[in-house]
């Protein structure tokens, strides 16, 4: 008997912590999966582990400043949105994200986003992360209950569109004309 005690003693903790690891994995395998445009990557810290950080650039909704608001609507078909939309507390959607304020970026985890990557992943990324002419896509998978993780990231050239808006972006405001005033009081260009 005290050897089948000793035996469960060792055996009965792996078997609880398979079936701790399975569960996670199940839950993180389940959503749909959608592409977003993102903006600001930047590889991360060596240290505690590789990761890229960026900024969620959400299709169609220009003003995500409102953090009393803590969830979109994704509106398209998997994987692509066609925009998003802030979601009221009893508004129905069937594609809702919610920011998880226990997460890295607490009430701000529907703007930033963070991605990690496997060492070999994060060296190769860092080439394409300084490359101007892409645009950056991260995959999330959302789930029913509105949670969502990144689990991939890519690059696609800039479309011609997204190209003369970065380029439009890039040029310097421009002044209107300096009118001097003469001591007379007219004044001229």
């Amino acid at each position: 008997m005290n050897r089948l005690t000793r035996l469960a003693a060792v055996v009965l903790p792996v078997i609880g912590l398979a079936g701790v690891w399975g569960m996670g994995d199940h839950t993180y395998r389940q959503g749909t999966e959608w592409e977003v445009p993102i903006q600001g990557y930047d590889p991360r810290d060596y240290l505690r582990g590789h990761y890229v950080e960026f900024s969620y650039d959400w299709p169609g909704e220009e003003d995500l400043s409102d953090i009393a608001l803590s969830a979109l609507c994704l509106e398209g078909e998997a994987p692509n949105i066609v925009r998003v939309r802030w979601l009221q507390e009893d508004e129905a959607c069937d594609h809702p994200v919610r920011t998880d304020s226990t997460g890295v970026y607490g009430w701000d985890g529907l703007t930033r986003g963070r991605l990690y990557l496997g060492q070999d992943r994060a060296m190769a990324l860092q080439g394409e992360l300084q490359e101007l002419g892409q645009r950056g896509i991260v995959t999330i998978r959302q789930r029913e209950d509105g949670s969502f993780t990144p689990i991939a990231i890519r690059f696609r050239p800039l479309t011609p569109a997204e190209q003369a808006e970065r380029d439009a972006q890039d040029q310097p405001p421009t002044m209107p004309p300096a009118i001097m005033v003469e001591s007379s009081g007219n004044s001229r260009p």
